[in-house]
C-alpha cells in the first residue's frame, strides 16, 4: 500500500510539472508572437471610448488615438462637445495641448506615467511585463485576457488589464484598477487598425 502511495504521489508531482512547463512555454509563445505581430507595424490608430470613475462620478470620452511610439503619439478628443477638437500631442520629451476655443498651443514636460497608463502601444512595446491570465468569450470571438502591475503605481493606479483578440491580436478592452481592486477607468477600442511599416 506504501509503495502504491509513493507511485501516485511521483506521478501526480510529474504531471504537475509538465502542465506548468507547458502552461509557461504555451504563455511564451504566444508572448512572442504578439511582439512578432507587432514589429511588423509601425504603430496604430484607433478610436478609444474612456470611461472614467472617480467615486459616485463618471466621466465619457471619446478619443481618436494615433500612436507610432510612447514618444510619438496623438490623442484628438472627439466626445464631449465641449473639449471637442482639443489635441493631446506628444514627441519626444513634450506633450503639447491644442485647445480650439482658445486658439493657443501649451506645451509640457511628459508625464511618463501618463503615457503608460492610457495609452495600450505602451503595452504592445513592454509585452513581456504582463501575465496572462486567462481567456474570455465576447460576441463569438474569443480574447486573450492580461494582467500587468503598472509603473509608479500608487492607491488610485495599481494594475491593469488587457482583452486582445486571439490570433489577430486587436486589443479590445483596457482596465485599470486602484489599490483595492477597484475599477477606476476603463477603455474600449473601435475601428483599430495597424499602420503597416
Amino acid at each position: 500500500m506504501g509503495l502504491l502511495l509513493k507511485r501516485i504521489l511521483l506521478l501526480m508531482l510529474i504531471i504537475s510539472i509538465s502542465l506548468t512547463s507547458c502552461s509557461w512555454s504555451r504563455d511564451e509563445k504566444i508572448f512572442s508572437k504578439i511582439e512578432k505581430a507587432y514589429d511588423e507595424y509601425k504603430g496604430y490608430k484607433c478610436r478609444a471610448n474612456i470611461r472614467i470613475i472617480s467615486g459616485e462620478v463618471e466621466s465619457t470620452y471619446l478619443i481618436e488615438e494615433t500612436y507610432s511610439s510612447s514618444e510619438e503619439y496623438r490623442l484628438e478628443i472627439l466626445e464631449p462637445k465641449e473639449s471637442k477638437g482639443i489635441i493631446i500631442l506628444n514627441t519626444d520629451d513634450k506633450i503639447f495641448i491644442e485647445h480650439p476655443s482658445i486658439e493657443q498651443s501649451i506645451s509640457l514636460v511628459a508625464v511618463k506615467s501618463l503615457n503608460k497608463q492610457l495609452v495600450i502601444g505602451d503595452f504592445f512595446e513592454d509585452i513581456y511585463r504582463a501575465s496572462l491570465i486567462g481567456s474570455e468569450e465576447i460576441d463569438n470571438s474569443e480574447y486573450l485576457v492580461f494582467e500587468l502591475d503598472l509603473e509608479d503605481q500608487n492607491r488610485y493606479r495599481d494594475t491593469a488589464k488587457i482583452w486582445i483578440k486571439n490570433k489577430s491580436f486587436v486589443p479590445y478592452k483596457l482596465n485599470i484598477y486602484d489599490d483595492s481592486d477597484k475599477l477606476i477607468v476603463e477603455i474600449i477600442y473601435e475601428s483599430f487598425k495597424f499602420i503597416k511599416k
